[in-house]
This record gives C-alpha cells, sequence and structure tokens, in this order.
C-alpha cells in the first residue's frame, strides 16, 4: 500500500489496522458508476490543489451537466465552500447540507454510503427503502436512515454522494473546554457523529467552516476560500483540504442523496 495512503489514513484518524481495508474500499469503491461524468480530471501526480476562477468552476460544471447552471445555483454557488456542495447535491429541499449522517472518519461514511447505493440501486418505494435500510448489515444502529431519503426524487436519480465539513467545536459558548471536545466524538458502534447541536458558529475571529465535496471518479475534493466577492473555488486532495487549520478543530464525513439526472 503507498506511504502517502497510510499517511492520509492516519491524519484523518483511522487505527493503523483499518489502513488496508480502506485502502480496498477506496479501490471498490472507484468502480461505483455515476450518471455524471467527472467535472475535470483528477489532479496529476503530485499536485496537492489546483484553483479555478468561478467562470471556468461554472463552465465545467455546466459542461458536466449538460445545461447552464440556474440563476438560483449561480446564487447558491456565491456562498463558497458552502455553495459548491449545495449545486453538487442538486436538492431543492437542501439549502444548506444535511448534516444528519455525519460520521467521524472518511472509511466509515464509504462504507455507508456503498450500502446505501446498494439499496437505491434497486429503486426502492420509500416504504421498501426503509426496510432494506433496516436490515443493512453495514447500517445497524445508524440513526436518521429514514430522514435522510429525499422521498419527491426519483431513486433512479438519486445517488449517495460525500461531503465533508470542518468546523469549529465550540458551538455553545458556554460550554467548557471539556464539554466541547466530547461533543462531537463519533459514536463508538456506528462510527456516527451527532451534529444536532451544531449551529455555523466560528471561533472567534476565523472562518466558521469549511465543506469540500467529494468527486469519488477523481478522488479530489472540490472547495473554497470564502465567498463572493473574490471567490475561488480549489480542485484538492483529501490531504491537502484536511491540513490543519486554526479555524477548525473537527471534521466530518457526510452522506447525503445527490439527484444526478
Amino acid at each position: 500500500m503507498p506511504r502517502a495512503l497510510v499517511a492520509l489514513f492516519v491524519l484523518l484518524g483511522l487505527p493503523a489496522g483499518l489502513a488496508g481495508t480502506a485502502h480496498a474500499a477506496v479501490v471498490a469503491h472507484a468502480a461505483v458508476a455515476t450518471s455524471l461524468p467527472p467535472i475535470a480530471p483528477p489532479l496529476p501526480r503530485g499536485v496537492q490543489s489546483k484553483s479555478w476562477s468561478v467562470p471556468d468552476y461554472i463552465a465545467a460544471w455546466e459542461k458536466q451537466h449538460g445545461r447552464p447552471m440556474t440563476a438560483e445555483e449561480r446564487y447558491h454557488l456565491a456562498r463558497g465552500c458552502i455553495g459548491v456542495t449545495v449545486v453538487n447535491l442538486d436538492r431543492e429541499d437542501a439549502p444548506n447540507p444535511p448534516l444528519n449522517l455525519s460520521f467521524g472518519t472518511y472509511q466509515r461514511a464509504m462504507e455507508v454510503q456503498a450500502a446505501l447505493n446498494e439499496i437505491v440501486a434497486t429503486r426502492p418505494s420509500p416504504r421498501e427503502y426503509a426496510e432494506q435500510v433496516r436490515k443493512h448489515p453495514a447500517l445497524q444502529g445508524v440513526q436518521n436512515l429514514v430522514r435522510a431519503f429525499p422521498t419527491f426524487i426519483d431513486p433512479a436519480n438519486l445517488h449517495a454522494a460525500i461531503f465533508s465539513k470542518r468546523f469549529y467545536s465550540k458551538q455553545d459558548p458556554n460550554w467548557t473546554d471539556e464539554q466541547a471536545a466530547e461533543m462531537y466524538r463519533p459514536n463508538p458502534r456506528t462510527g456516527q457523529v451527532d451534529m444536532s447541536t451544531y449551529r455555523y458558529r466560528a471561533r472567534p475571529g476565523y472562518v466558521n467552516f469549511d465543506y469540500g465535496w467529494y468527486d469519488e471518479q477523481t478522488n479530489n475534493w472540490w472547495h473554497a476560500n470564502h465567498a463572493e466577492p473574490g471567490m475561488k473555488v480549489y480542485q484538492s486532495t483529501l490531504r491537502y483540504y484536511s491540513r490543519p487549520l486554526l479555524d477548525f478543530d473537527e471534521q466530518v464525513f457526510t452522506v447525503a442523496f445527490a439527484r444526478v439526472a
């Protein structure tokens, strides 16, 4: 297994014994087809990040989707990193990306994503979906699975996707540092992180969050510096996107259904 991947798993807090399993999951997951081609070729070997102007990103997105980006989508995109994730989810019910299927590691998010895509591939009714998630061995104990299913979208047009969110843990200024440190710990049985207390608050004097949209076909992450004006979009490796920053002390990997057709 490449040493760079081992370092990446350590960076994300994966136990060393899981590194080989996670690498196998990455390779297997790359074979999962989606309805849309990648928005851009993967970063060349050795390149950690590439900057895109907003007009260039919009042009690439429109080519990928085969249609113009709407005025509403341009409005959301202009919100910055959160907008990049919103326009790629392509769901009118999600002005902010849903956080109810958040996990402490990339590997666990991939396991849940794979299970959900296996289920939606059967094109289930809402009742059939609820029954299948209840029985699936990879989803035992995971909360909010039924709530996460957008029943107004044809399952043939759904794909479980992954994005990451980095944030500051002290979401209530009345919490002690010890309380904040424990608030977003993953459930030891399911790996799930309860984000119900998250309030979009920033560490005083810093940025409040960073979202990264995962393109599983290129293994790259799409994020941004900040909202307009002066917004730039970045295509990055996970290592670069997850690099230490004073703004954030927590990171989750979230699974959400995206519209892909």
